[in-house]
């Protein structure tokens, strides 16, 4: 029996286990470490696994593989980036603006803060390259969101279309007047395993507030309802400029459950996401 060493971070409570891949062996089995790991009553618990390893390509500073709470490996984490940038930096392993590889993609990261009392936490800033664009008839920003039919799933007080956007994974956005009035723990896997997105999809319930600024429930595909979701912060950011809800030359305000995110659309087409990390535990695991 072995002990594997874990470090649980969170960024606007979306939570998961770390793996320090650096210094020790990567786990044979991820995805069968991270349903094990994720169990909030049996083990550490956390919405999913990372593993934080070194970079396999030039340039960049580490590589990030990120596994749900169900096994599935994801292809974007916003939350989860940002708690691995600032880890990074605070253990040397990377300056203040550093590279992380995920899922082929080279993304951006910037620790605007760091502190580390009474445990490692601060602001941090990741950058993306331009989402998927799904309306190609569209100019930006319109055309990074796409309106998918969903007559057979009855949802109270909608406002807009439903939209999907794809800023590095599937997003289904839903623009409605009041959260009060939605029954996320049905609604959201329904529409998570809906017909219309055979590989499933996140969900974001949004409702818009005052300006550029929404309230957003998210359920995540493979882990369930979160408190928070980088990517669904985006993936609303997007869905709003298109809808015409939010001025896509101001910063988005996105208060999800667990906290606030800060999204920036940016002229050439490029996303920023601002928000904090945290530190929660850290201990050993026997496999």
């Amino acid at each position: 029996m072995s002990a594997l060493g874990w470090v649980r971070m969170h960024g606007c409570g979306n939570d998961y286990v770390f793996i320090d891949a650096f210094s020790q062996s990567v786990p044979p089995c991820p995805e069968e470490l991270a349903h094990r790991l994720s169990d909030r009553h049996r083990s550490v618990g956390g919405d999913g696994l990372v593993l934080m390893l070194p970079p396999s390509e030039p340039g960049c500073h580490a590589r990030m593989r990120m596994f749900n709470s169900d096994g599935s490996e994801g292809s974007l984490c916003g939350n989860a980036l940002r708690c691995m940038a600032l880890w990074l930096h605070h253990s040397q392993l990377a300056p203040a603006r550093m590279t992380i590889e995920m899922h082929g993609r080279h993304i951006t990261a910037e620790v605007l803060r760091l502190d580390s009392q009474p445990r490692i936490n601060g602001i941090v800033r990741i950058a993306l390259a331009p989402p998927k664009i799904l309306a190609p008839h569209l100019p930006s920003p319109a055309g990074f969101a796409a309106s998918v039919e969903l007559a057979d799933v009855e949802i109270p007080g909608l406002l807009h279309t439903p939209l999907k956007a794809d800023p590095g994974n599937p997003h289904l956005v839903l623009f409605i007047q009041k959260l009060s009035a939605i029954l996320v723990e049905c609604l959201g896997p329904a529409l998570e395993s809906h017909s219309a997105f055979p590989n499933r999809t996140n969900v974001e319930f949004a409702e818009p507030l005052h300006g550029n600024s929404v309230r957003v429930r998210v359920w995540e595909r493979g882990s369930g309802e979160t408190l928070a979701c980088g990517s669904g912060a985006i993936a609303v950011a997007l869905a709003g400029a298109a809808a015409g809800l939010f001025d896509p030359t101001l910063p988005v305000h996105v208060q999800m459950t667990g906290g606030p995110l800060i999204v920036s659309l940016k002229a050439d087409g490029t996303v920023q996401l601002e928000g904090p990390a945290e530190e929660c535990c850290r201990g050993l695991v026997q496999l």
